[in-house]
């Protein structure tokens, strides 16, 4: 399997027990004892990302929260910081006197029973007003027009509260009613919402058609908007404020995650462009992220891909990625593969399969700036078939080929990368063989590297420079050039067998020697 040696990506069991151990300890109160019995019964908690677990118990200890069961925290733990923060406000908004760990882990259930008998089990006063409550002990004159009745159900009883709301507190009277009561959750505190607005609009100059056009920015917490004004003053060189202005999602963000990314991205060497262009990679975790590029960075048919434009959107998209390399595979395609082949959806990946997956310009000046540091895409352009050569095997000769030649070499010689290496191989030993101890002929690196490529193209319209061409190309140019090879129309076809094919011995060295006396015009020196 490809993607079976976790070992190596992920942070070890007893490293992140340890650590998760002093996040519970030092937070929430609890014995060493406890947190053991709490983490073997919960093994899943280990994998919940590490900066949630933290922004978690901070909020536990913000509104004194209760754990009083250690079953029921898991799931308080694994919920989004905001989510959570929105659950024990409406709980706070309605009078609950303690909040703990069962409420918030039974908090739909709770919300869809009657407000007389949420009353009995929070242990709110039989003749509090849940709705002076909610609208911080001053109920407006115009309330009774809600019908407010203690025979509803919580839910009910809030909802229309909230939405009363929506005008009169928010602000608000443009904003879709769903939004309010379903949209991206279903439980909102009014005074979570009331307080983000205020930060939205003072300290971010947010107006209302900025509101409109990215609504969910309201069930951000207003304190991890502030902590994000105050941590940074900008983000990938953009003025902290803009930067929030300009990407809304990011306000509902965990700032200490976004610090660990923006490390994991000067780590990395990741380019601002690459970020800015696919933003969503601030939607993972740090942890995900590291664990995702070292995936990445290690697997055989994906290794070639690292650091290109579209990385992020492979790391962000792995189990995507995953089921694409392994159903190009099967399809006998994977060496012709591209990112573009792995994000694609499944009917283009169908059509790109059938028509047959070709290069494209650039993917190839990735490959070539990646084992090169040079661009030679144009040049190699120049060929006919470039089209038709893997990336695997491209790279694989890049590799082969900096091993025994310098980049000066390589670069004048640069369609030798679309022969297989085994074929390379074969022939620059035979030339080796025959010419090294020769006291006739003697021949530089580049000499030999050039004579090489002359030897696997000259039956194929070979112009001196490395380039095929048509046989309309080949007939001008036979008669302007008197040492132009001509050849038929069946040579087009000897071209694409001879870009694939196995070793052949099948050499003729004495072409050597007419190229050598030639001044070895067809040899880059």
């Amino acid at each position: 399997m490809r993607f079976s040696n976790r070992s190596l990506l992920r942070m070890s069991y007893i490293s992140k027990r340890n650590e998760f151990r002093k996040i519970l300890m030092m937070n929430l109160g609890l014995t060493s004892t406890e947190v053991d019995k709490f983490l073997d019964m919960k093994k899943s908690t280990i994998d919940i990302p590490c900066h949630r677990v933290l922004k978690n118990c901070q909020i536990f200890q913000k509104y004194n929260v209760n754990v009083e069961s250690l079953e029921k925290l898991h799931y308080c733990l694994k919920l989004l910081d905001y989510k959570l923060e929105h659950r024990i406000n409406v709980l706070k908004d309605v009078g609950v006197p303690v909040i703990n760990t069962h409420l918030l882990n039974k908090t739909v259930y709770h919300l869809n029973t009657k407000v007389s008998k949420f009353k009995e089990k929070t242990d709110i006063p039989a003749k509090q007003n849940i709705a002076a409550n909610i609208f911080g002990g001053k109920v407006p004159k115009d309330i009774s027009q809600l019908e407010l009745s203690e025979e509803l159900t919580l839910r009910q009883y809030y909802q229309k509260c909230l939405l009363y709301c929506k005008t009169r507190v928010f602000n608000l009277p443009y904003l879709d009613d769903k939004i309010l009561l379903h949209s991206y959750m279903k439980i909102k505190s009014i005074s979570m919402i009331a307080e983000t607005l205020k930060v939205l609009r003072l300290d971010l100059h947010y107006d209302d058609e900025m509101i409109r056009k990215d609504p969910s920015v309201i069930v951000a917490s207003a304190d991890n908007i502030r902590s994000l004004l105050n941590s940074f003053t900008d983000i990938l060189d953009i003025p902290v404020v803009t930067f929030l202005r300009k990407y809304p999602y990011i306000l509902l963000q965990d700032v200490d995650n976004i610090k660990r990314l923006l490390m994991l991205f000067q780590q990395y060497e990741i380019p601002d462009k690459y970020v800015k262009n696919y933003m969503k990679v601030f939607l993972i975790s740090n942890e995900a992220f590291h664990k995702r590029i070292e995936i990445l960075k290690r697997h055989p048919d994906l290794n070639m891909w690292y650091k290109h434009p579209r990385m992020l959107q492979l790391i962000c998209q792995i189990e995507k990625t995953k089921y694409r390399v392994d159903y190009i595979d099967i399809m006998d395609s994977l060496k012709w593969a591209h990112p573009q082949s792995f994000l694609s959806t499944a009917a283009a990946v169908d059509k790109s399969i059938q028509a047959g997956i070709v290069s494209a310009k650039h993917n190839l000046r990735h490959v070539l700036i990646k084992e090169l540091g040079v661009d030679e895409v144009d040049l190699l352009m120049r060929h006919q078939h470039w089209k038709t050569a893997t990336f695997v095997d491209i790279v694989q000769m890049l590799k082969y080929l900096k091993k025994h030649f310098t980049i000066n070499e390589i670069r004048p010689n640069i369609h030798i990368v679309l022969y297989k290496q085994s074929r390379v191989k074969k022939v620059l030993a035979d030339l080796k063989r025959q010419y090294s101890q020769s006291t006739e002929y003697s021949f530089t690196n580049s000499q030999y590297l050039a004579l090489c490529l002359y030897m696997l193209e000259k039956n194929n319209h070979f112009t001196g420079d490395g380039v095929w061409s048509n046989e309309q190309i080949a007939k001008q140019q036979s008669s302007e050039k008197q040492n132009s090879v001509k050849k038929s129309d069946s040579n087009v076809n000897i071209v694409k067998n001879n870009l694939r094919i196995e070793d052949n011995d099948d050499i003729d060295h004495n072409d050597v020697d007419n190229v050598h006396s030639n001044n070895m015009c067809n040899v880059n020196s």
